[in-house]
Order: C-alpha cells, then sequence, then structure tokens
C-alpha cells in the first residue's frame, strides 16, 4: 500500500547550492493532495555564506568503504576533494555536488510554479510507483556523501554540516588532532617521497603516509596533524581506505565557504542518527499542473569510521 505523507512544509534542496525550489501548502490531514500551494525559485545569490578561509590547494582522494545493500556487502569507492586554505580546510564529496546540481536544474527547468494544481509527497517509496502515470519524471540517487568538514588546523577543531529532508545540523569537535609516531619507512604516492605514521582514533588503528615536500599539515577526513600532507592512508582492517588520485595548485585561490543556516547543534552520535535517515534520494513527475514528490527508501547501510 502507497504510503502518502502530507507536509504543510516541502522543501527540496540542492547541495551544490546553485538553486532551491521552495514548495509550501496546507492540509486538512486527510489523504488529499497539498492545496493553497506557493512555489518559489530561489538563485545562487539568494543564499547567503560565509568565507572562513581561501583555499590554494585542491586535493582529490579515492575513498573506499564498505556498503551493505539488502544484506549483502561491497567495498564502493568515491572521490573525494580536500581543498586546503592557510588556516582551514573543507573536505566533501564534489561528484555529488555536481549530480544533486543537475538534478535539481532539470527539475527548476520543468516545474512552472504557475501551472501547478495539486501535490502529493510520497515517502518511503521508489520510482516504480509512478509506472504508467505518465508525465515527465526527474530521478536522483542518495549515492555519495552529503555532509561537509571543516577543519581549523590551529584550533584544533573540526565542524561537519549536514542536512535531513530540510533541516540542517552542524557538530563542532575540539582537539582532534591524532597522535602519531612517526616512522622511518618510505614510500612514493604520486610522484612525492613520503614517511609513514600510525596512530589510533576512536577506535580504529590507521597507518598514514604523509609527504614533507608538501608541508601542509592536513589529510583526508579527520586525520592531520603531521609535518606534511597525508597522501595515502588506511585502517588496520583495510575496510577504509584514502588514497590520493590528483592534486593541483590553485592559480586562483577558492573561497572555503559555510552556508549560513539555522543549524541545530548536535553531538557526533546525533549526526550518524540523521545519515541513518536520510532518504535514499528524490522522484519528482510532473504530469500536466499534477506534481508527485517522492522520498525515496534507503537501502544504503554504511559501517562507521568511529566506533567509539
Amino acid at each position: 500500500m502507497k504510503k502518502t505523507i502530507l507536509l504543510s512544509f516541502f522543501l527540496i534542496v540542492a547541495l551544490s547550492g546553485f538553486a532551491q525550489i521552495v514548495i509550501r501548502g496546507t492540509t486538512n490531514g486527510s489523504q488529499t493532495p497539498v492545496s493553497n500551494i506557493s512555489v518559489t525559485k530561489k538563485s545562487k545569490k539568494d543564499i547567503k555564506t560565509n568565507t572562513l578561509d581561501a583555499a590554494t590547494i585542491r586535493c582529490y582522494y579515492k575513498f573506499t568503504q564498505p556498503l551493505t545493500v539488502d544484506k549483502e556487502v561491497f567495498q564502493v569507492a568515491d572521490t573525494m576533494t580536500l581543498d586546503i586554505g592557510p588556516k582551514k580546510s573543507v573536505y566533501y564529496d564534489g561528484t555529488r555536488i555536481k549530480r544533486d546540481s543537475v538534478f535539481n536544474k532539470m527539475m527548476s527547468s520543468g516545474l512552472n510554479p504557475s501551472n501547478i494544481k495539486s501535490i502529493s509527497v510520497l515517502k518511503d517509496q521508489d520510482a516504480s510507483v509512478l509506472d504508467g502515470k505518465g508525465g515527465t519524471t526527474f530521478e536522483s540517487s542518495s549515492r555519495g556523501e552529503t555532509a561537509k568538514l571543516y577543519k581549523n588546523r590551529q584550533d584544533m577543531e573540526v565542524i561537519i554540516t549536514d542536512r535531513e529532508d530540510a533541516q540542517w545540523y552542524k557538530c563542532t569537535e575540539k582537539n582532534t588532532s591524532q597522535q602519531w609516531d612517526i616512522t622511518s619507512d618510505t614510500l612514493t604516492v604520486l610522484g612525492y617521497l613520503c614517511q609513514k605514521a600510525t596512530a589510533t582514533f576512536r577506535g580504529r588503528s590507521y597507518e598514514a603516509w604523509f609527504t614533507p615536500e608538501i608541508p601542509v599539515n592536513d589529510g583526508p577526513w579527520k586525520l592531520y596533524g603531521l609535518p606534511g600532507l597525508i597522501l595515502k592512508a588506511s585502517d588496520a582492517e583495510n575496510l577504509f581506505s584514502f588514497g590520493i588520485i590528483g592534486l593541483e595548485q590553485l592559480q586562483t585561490p577558492v573561497n572555503i565557504d559555510m552556508a549560513e543556516e539555522e543549524y541545530i547543534n548536535c553531538s557526533r552520535k546525533d549526526l550518524a542518527k540523521v545519515k541513518a535517515k536520510q532518504n535514499g534520494g528524490m522522484v519528482l513527475n510532473i504530469n500536466g499542473g499534477n506534481v508527485t514528490l517522492i522520498s525515496k527508501r534507503n537501502k544504503n547501510e554504511y559501517l562507521q569510521l568511529e566506533t567509539e
């Protein structure tokens, strides 16, 4: 049976910040579409940000982790980006941002606010419920990371921002730098001579390879605190790995921005719960003036990097 969730407020957000579509409406609580509809399109210039630093180095890492789908475990890889400034950095999934931007632009071009007659919202479904419905359908995937991780290396502070539906969350962590033991082992990674270092961090033991040739105290995810950029790292069980696949010196510095949102401040454990509640992507069907929004069921289960 299809379960229709009627909302007094529904917001679709492209994580890239290129555009937003805000849909408002009211309902009497019955199984009927949202009424009194108001749809507003917002452009990128309407989204306010705070500039934290300006990045001059951009790194691309292949991040590999286990994923469980319907009780079957896979090793999946995503490309993560690290933008490094003199004092701060931001680690994010640039591929996910681009993919969401494409979906948002397609959706925005197909959704004319003046033509909307009704909106139905379905939760925990998939696109198959639209079989035979007709019209035009746009679909996004939940694959990839929605969170952004900001490091303040001087203050040893990490801030993570993420969202679940229309609500944004912020987790601030203090004293996050690992206590590394540097060894005499060496390895060449992407043409750079690296040294090996080991550390235990929140329930897992890590081996990292950093290069003094790039004297930047940073690395992928929350790994940093060495006298050189971390180019390669993995946990002792080889469940998670980070390997640099691209590195560029930015000719024009790129701002490290954080969106101005009404964040809910939360703990690491709370943020993990938020992540578990995220949907499996969105589906938008436009059939004449009738719009159907589907929040897809999330079938992906990721293992936590931090166990304590």
